[in-house]
């Protein structure tokens, strides 16, 4: 089964192609042979947490639940794993490479999963029918046709936004703003710094952000291995390179954030950060990405892709199952 990864644009072409919009139309057959091929098995196309962050910014309600119903259609609620599932993972599994730490590797990470709490992380969208109902007990078989149903309709509440748990709704929003501003300030320092070291430090200042971004994960991972963290953080520079290498999805970030880097007049922007974070592991992990035309240029002409022989196109219609 082929994994392809969808860039929020181009489930919008599928949702217009989907509902019939004069925008849609170039889009119709890839969308019925994406359709074909998922329910057939031969595709999957993950959702991961940037899907819900951007589904819950359209503000118009019938075009995000246009939008979410198509994804569930398409998906079939196959799911990605966030960075904070994978990267933990990763960071492990590369200590114990790089750095010889006699202990066996991590069991295999599940990157692909079912679901909003797979593609966010949580256990918050889970739905339990009651027990009893006005003293009545509720038998298993009508308990367990309870829980698809509910668990479907929760499914849908939470990826169009139009419920489900207040605190996790919060947070999807919350999200979006802080880390996006968080984010383009961090970028700013990381260019102005660069125009005082000079340009020519631009790999060692992109290795060096990236494994600053996971001081914390590396150091909780050192306490788990009985790794002294400054072994590692003192290391040379061909072994603190090496760990970045050994971390997919760090490698394609600190690549991804190396081309927009090489240009000081490039413009940052706040969904910059979705965008870093879903093709960080859409990249290394999927078989296929169609992503924007700017991202699939620059990951194409990079050849950030090559390692993981990963397809990348900003065109639905180049795509085969």
């Amino acid at each position: 089964m082929k994994r392809v990864y969808l860039d929020q644009n181009k489930w919008v072409d599928f949702a217009r192609a989907r509902t019939g919009h004069r925008l849609g139309a170039p889009f119709r057959a890839a969308y019925e042979a994406a359709t074909a091929a998922a329910s057939a098995g031969q595709a999957s196309f993950p959702l991961s947490a940037a899907h819900y962050f951007e589904t819950h910014r359209q503000s118009v309600l019938d075009r995000r639940v246009a939008l979410a119903d198509t994804m569930l259609l398409v998906s079939r609620l196959a799911a990605i794993a966030p960075p904070q599932v994978i990267v933990p993972w990763e960071v492990e599994t590369a200590l114990i490479e790089v750095f010889n730490v006699p202990r066996p590797a991590p069991a295999p990470l599940n990157v692909f999963g079912r679901g909003a709490n797979h593609a966010l992380g949580t256990d918050l969208v889970t739905f339990s029918p009651p027990v009893e109902i006005d003293g009545i007990r509720v038998s298993p078989s009508d308990r367990g046709r309870a829980t698809v149903l509910g668990q479907a309709a929760l499914e849908r509440m939470v990826l169009g936004n139009i419920g489900g748990p207040d605190g996790l709704r919060s947070g999807v929003a919350l999200h979006g703003r802080l880390t996006g501003e968080q984010f383009v300030a961090g970028q700013h320092m990381v260019r102005d710094e660069l125009a005082r070291l000079g340009r020519h430090r631009l790999d060692d200042a992109m290795t060096g952000t990236a494994l600053g971004d996971i001081a914390t994960l590396i150091i909780a991972a050192c306490e788990r291995l009985d790794l002294d963290p400054d072994d590692v953080f003192g290391a040379d520079r061909d072994s603190l390179y090496a760990l970045i290498d050994a971390m997919p999805s760090r490698w394609v970030e600190r690549e991804l954030r190396r081309a927009r880097q090489s240009n000081p007049q490039g413009h940052w922007e706040g969904n910059d950060l979705n965008d870093f974070t879903a093709l960080s592991v859409a990249v290394p992990y999927c078989d296929a990405v169609v992503t924007e035309r700017q991202w699939a240029g620059v990951i194409n002409t990079r050849k950030i892709n090559r390692r993981f022989d990963t397809v990348v196109t900003h065109d639905l219609r180049e795509l085969s199952y």
